[in-house]
């Protein structure tokens, strides 16, 4: 009888164990960067900055008409597993992060509130993900979206 209580016992710390060693997901964190394209330079009175330069060899693997590239603004954002995080980069652009699971992730662009672009893949750390918009005249905005963890 003591040798089954034993087993007993030792079998619902075994599974104890189990369910507490499994932790819940790690939020994957994300750099969004919205990034104004132009053949032109930057015009003298701007407080732009020359976008870095991962950023810049991303967008020169690309089949790109621009040769300047400025960041307009930068937010970090975390996502949690099953959840979407929205990221407001201007008053006419904004990104939508939400987590499908693993590395897989649903990307939507926003101008001026309505969908621009929806991009579902796989995101490993490191990787940039490009979206971009209509801009007028000779410009282009684009959105980077960078995997950091």
């Amino acid at each position: 009888m003591k040798l089954n209580s034993l087993l007993v016992t030792l079998a619902l710390f075994t599974a104890a164990l189990g369910f507490t060693a499994t932790a819940p997901a790690a939020d994957l964190k994300f750099e969004a960067q919205l990034i104004w394209g132009t053949s032109e330079g930057m015009p003298a009175d701007s407080k732009l900055k020359p976008a870095d330069a991962e950023v810049r060899k991303k967008l020169a693997s690309l089949p790109l008409k621009w040769t300047h590239y400025y960041e307009v603004n930068r937010q970090s954002l975390a996502v949690a597993a099953n959840q979407t995080k929205k990221s407001v980069l201007s008053d006419r652009c904004t990104v939508e992060v939400k987590r499908l699971g693993g590395d897989k992730i649903e990307v939507l662009l926003l101008g001026q509130g309505k969908e621009v672009g929806k991009v579902t893949q796989q995101l490993p750390r490191g990787e940039i993900l490009v979206l971009a918009g209509n801009a007028p005249a000779e410009n282009a905005w684009l959105v980077t979206l960078k995997r950091i963890q």
